[in-house]
């Protein structure tokens, strides 16, 4: 007879390993890291300056959650329940992580993820990993080996942007500091899985003294021209192509306005919380075509305008209210036809005959329609429980906020807002 590979192909299966109690109380951990990852980068991306590192945190707050819900689920598996992450947050960890999510700057929050957190969660994984059965925990060590590879290819990106601040003037030192200063919350905490803990010393100081608050702007860094209202670069104006090209790199503030949604709706599920980090990261990509194809036609991209004004109109509102603005009242809009997002594809193939918008209008054709999915489910299933008149009632109301406030600047002899299909 041949040899053939035992156990499916898995290896050490007589290790004792842990019990599911253990396996539970480090999976709790984990899932409670990855879930306020996730809403921390959330909860930053409006207020981070620098737009290669805001486009980063879209992709970062998806993987996340995807990896948050992952761990949740098999958390259950184990005999446990979501409320057992909770209590992770109550203690030493929840620290740890609100001094993360206070830190100052984009120095300091790279300090805080790329030499604090990502190492010591590659190493949690590491001995989790080595430690269990992976005949009897293999759902784990599934799960464990999707959240590795991401965190692999993370940290060398985080790598390069802490070496990018280090090149600014204090750069290093404030990198050293906070690296040190959260290191020493971490460490309190037992790190990632609680394995680790520390002999008592002096007590910690936190450095965060107030409730976080979202940043109200959306910003950008001084290399970039700003406007608020929305109107196509005067060079663009009589060039549909490239003036959808621009349109679409302005996504990026659907995506800042999304992760708002996430930071500050608080009772929104776990599936809710992965389909708008979803949303969220279509957003970022969409932005990411039209700047991909501006440069590939040899524009410079921070030399073109920045429209930060959807910020001004969306913000005051509550969360779901904004949410109903972007996925109601803008994206249904988008899908009618003739015009709206297959019409945008049909003139970059037929009449731009541009291959690579043709591709970047495809796909953002495919997402707007599983972002109105999205919309219905959790505007009009979940929050008002299948009441389509008072979700499109919601929807309304912000239409007329948005047309007020763009008013103001019509009446102060601005030139006119020029609008996109279904538009913000």
């Amino acid at each position: 007879m041949p040899t053939f590979p035992a156990y499916a192909g898995i290896l050490e299966v007589t290790r004792t390993g842990w019990s599911v109690d253990q396996c539970g109380t480090f999976v709790a951990r984990l899932a409670a890291f990855k879930r306020q990852s996730a809403r921390i980068w959330a909860g930053r991306m409006p207020g981070i300056p620098e737009w290669e590192l805001k486009a980063a945190a879209g992709r970062w707050i998806w993987e996340d959650a995807m990896h948050y819900r992952e761990l949740e689920r098999r958390l259950r598996e184990l005999r446990s329940h979501a409320a057992a992450i909770d209590r992770v947050l109550e203690y030493e960890v929840g620290d740890f992580l609100g001094e993360l999510l206070h830190t100052p700057d984009s120095t300091a929050l790279c300090a805080g993820f790329f030499g604090v957190l990502g190492p010591a969660l590659n190493r949690a994984v590491e001995q989790y990993v080595s430690q269990t059965n992976p005949l009897v925990d293999q759902p784990t060590v599934r799960i464990l080996e999707s959240l590795r590879r991401d965190e692999q290819v993370r940290q060398p990106v985080g790598d390069q942007f802490l070496q990018g601040f280090s090149a600014a003037m204090g750069g290093r030192a404030k990198i050293s500091d906070w690296t040190t200063h959260l290191g020493r919350f971490l460490a309190k905490a037992g790190g990632v899985l609680g394995l680790d803990r520390v002999s008592d010393g002096p007590a910690l100081k936190p450095r965060a003294q107030e409730v976080y608050r979202i940043c109200r702007e959306f910003a950008r860094d001084r290399r970039f021209p700003l406007t608020i209202p929305k109107i196509v670069p005067a060079r663009f104006v009589h060039d549909r192509l490239r003036s959808t090209m621009w349109i679409r790199s302005q996504e990026m503030t659907a995506a800042e306005l999304l992760a708002s949604v996430l930071f500050e709706w608080e009772d929104l599920p776990t599936d809710g919380m992965v389909d708008i980090a979803r949303h969220l990261w279509d957003e970022v990509r969409h932005s990411l075509f039209g700047q991909a194809a501006l440069e590939d036609d040899g524009l410079v991209f921070e030399s073109l305008p920045q429209w930060i004004g959807y910020a001004h109109h969306t913000m005051p509102a509550p969360p779901v209210k904004r949410y109903s603005h972007l996925a109601i009242a803008t994206e249904a809009g988008a899908m009618a036809y003739p015009g709206g997002k297959r019409g945008e594809w049909e003139f970059m193939r037929d009449d731009a005959r541009h291959p690579l918008m043709t591709t970047f209008q495809d796909f953002d054709w495919a997402d707007e329609v599983t972002h109105v999915n999205y919309g219905r489910r959790w505007i009009v299933e979940h929050y008002f429980k299948g009441n389509r008149e008072a979700a499109r009632s919601l929807a309304d109301e912000t239409v007329a906020e948005r047309a007020a406030y763009y008013a103001r600047f019509a009446s102060e002899g601005a030139p006119a807002v020029v609008p996109e299909p279904g538009g913000y």
